[in-house]
């Protein structure tokens, strides 16, 4: 009993010790890690706060809301140099979008929603005819030219991007676009012009009454309005830091997410639960006493789904600094783990990455090293600067349908798979930041930046 009490007591010391800031061997300190996630996380509650009705749009009450609750939450977790970086740019909401036919009688296409940027249409709003182009390609404008002119532009949700098909539709004179969904799929909301514009961009249910009547020939009205609003404003980028020490602590690991979200629900799973991973990762990293020999820089990104401004904003700001970044490593929609992905023009980090997937073997990552060079999120601001970046690909579960949609709620969140990234990407982060040597250096930048 007694050697079990002395045991017991040893222990409790070291504990007590380590808590203070004593740097344990790295297997000892990731398993310390694992557990602090697991047993204390903050995750739930920190996603509870951020997931607001009405989201987190960018210049918005609700998103300054979500600027300081992270700066107050970082602050009280012990990390340095917290502060807020403001840049400027055009700001969007929407207000109603009506969409109607002007059939006999006519019909009100349900579930209308803007795309953003749409300067709000006159009063009466803007009518015309409906030319459906299916699902097209670029040459297909082009096919039809003075065709479009005047018209309302119909496409088909698919692999196309809106933004491109909308630009192709106003440099042929189109009225405006119509992207109506798949039959098995709500009407998602995103971006439409990069800048505003008077052309209504809006997306609608599938509708096979309305797509019968175009195949037979039948000229069809459409009369769009939208109350929407385009201001300037100045959103702010959340960084907090753990400073690193000794000869390396002028490089840098990022670990960003992006803090807005779209207004139509709470943007809980886009991206209040990537926001509160990285959150419950820096809780962590303090909470076990660690000190890094790499600055680790926490970052959330405003913007991100008006274009990945906030990001590209932050580069840019930060330009002088980009050769000092190991990696960037964001966590967008994370769900259950489930790989590491890297950005093909850094296969180097590869080895390093296999290595820290074999000692999380309870999370039965994927064997094989994922390859994202996808230009959907805040990543891509970095790697078209020749910047490392990893991702944590995950398992959304059933809440995956509700992605930009009005059931982006708390409540559709696999929050118990969730917080397992935030487990995984603290050791990810503790062992990037504390190699001896710097597993791969910056590339060539993108000649064609993503758009």
């Amino acid at each position: 009993m007694r050697s079990w009490h002395a045991y017991i007591v040893a222990w409790l010391v070291a504990v007590t010790s380590c808590a203070a800031g004593c740097q344990r061997p790295h297997r000892d300190l990731d398993r310390w890690l694992i557990g602090e996630v697991m047993i204390s996380a903050e995750f739930s509650a920190n996603l509870r706060a951020l997931a607001m009705p009405g989201g987190r749009l960018s210049g918005t009450p609700n998103a300054a809301q979500a600027e300081q609750f992270v700066a107050d939450k970082l602050r009280a977790y012990g990390l340095r140099n917290v502060r807020l970086e403001p840049f400027e740019m055009s700001c969007w909401t929407v207000r109603e979008t009506q969409a109607t036919l002007l059939t006999d009688p006519p019909r009100t296409l349900d579930g209308a929603i803007a795309l953003a940027r749409t300067i709000a249409t006159p009063p009466g709003g803007v009518t015309a005819e409906l030319i459906d182009l299916g699902e097209p390609k670029e040459e297909d404008f082009a096919a039809h030219g003075a065709e479009l002119r005047g018209k309302f532009v119909l496409v088909r949700e698919g692999r196309g991007w809106r933004g491109r098909r909308l630009k192709l539709a106003v440099e042929h004179g189109a009225a405006g676009l119509v992207v109506m969904s798949p039959p098995d799929r709500e009407p998602t909301i995103g971006n439409g012009h990069d800048e505003p514009r008077p052309e209504p961009a809006i997306i609608v249910r599938h509708d096979q009454d309305l797509l019968d009547r175009l195949a037979a020939g039948e000229t069809v009205r459409l009369n769009v309005q939208l109350e929407t609003e385009n201001w300037a404003c100045r959103p702010n980028n959340v960084i907090g830091e753990i400073p690193g020490r000794g000869a390396l602590a002028h490089e840098i690991v990022i670990v960003c997410a992006h803090l807005d979200s779209w207004h139509l629900a709470e943007g809980a799973m886009d991206n209040g639960s990537g926001s509160a991973v990285i959150l419950e990762t820096a809780r962590a990293l303090t909470r076990v006493g660690w000190q890094p020999r790499r600055t680790v820089r926490f970052v959330w990104f405003m913007a991100e789904e008006l274009g990945l401004t906030g990001s590209a904003e932050y580069v840019r700001a930060h330009e002088e600094e980009l050769d000092r970044v190991v990696a960037a490593i964001n966590v967008d929609m994370p769900g259950s783990p489930r790989m590491f992905a890297v950005h093909p023009k850094h296969p180097q980090i590869e080895p390093f990455l296999r290595e820290v997937r074999a000692d999380l073997a309870a999370y039965e990552l994927n064997e094989e090293i994922g390859h994202w060079a996808g230009h959907g999120s805040d990543d891509a601001s970095f790697a078209d600067q020749g910047v490392c970046t990893i991702a944590i690909g995950g398992e959304l579960g059933p809440g995956v349908k509700y992605y930009h949609t009005a059931g982006d709620t708390y409540d559709i969140v696999d929050r118990r798979g969730t917080v397992q990234t935030s487990a995984v990407l603290a050791v990810l982060v503790r062992r990037l930041a504390d190699l001896p040597q710097r597993p791969t250096t910056r590339a060539a930048p993108a000649t064609q930046p993503a758009q």
